[in-house]
């Protein structure tokens, strides 16, 4: 299948909108993790760290709680803690 000039600029302008749409999704979803929470590091000192990763863990048919990933600073170890419930999932 062969595209005129016409058709082929028309086909390039529709797939450029759907690309700038997919990267502002992405935009969205990727600016979730913005907002720090205090959380206690695996050395016990307490600090405000903003979530690599928020996800809900939750067993079948019951409320559950939303769990972030964070890296320390100070060691760069990676560890998980409790998030509060109106921290949106993101990650």
């Amino acid at each position: 299948m062969i595209l005129s000039g016409n058709e082929f600029v028309t086909f390039l302008t529709s797939c450029l909108y759907i690309l700038f749409a997919l990267f502002l999704i992405w935009v969205y979803v990727m600016a979730a993790c913005s907002k720090s929470v205090s959380v206690k590091t695996p050395e016990g000192a307490e600090k405000s760290l903003v979530p690599k990763k928020v996800w809900s863990l939750a067993p079948r048919g019951r409320k559950g709680v939303k769990i972030g990933l964070f890296q320390d600073p100070a060691s760069g170890k990676y560890f998980r803690a409790k998030v509060p419930d109106d921290y949106p999932e993101c990650g």
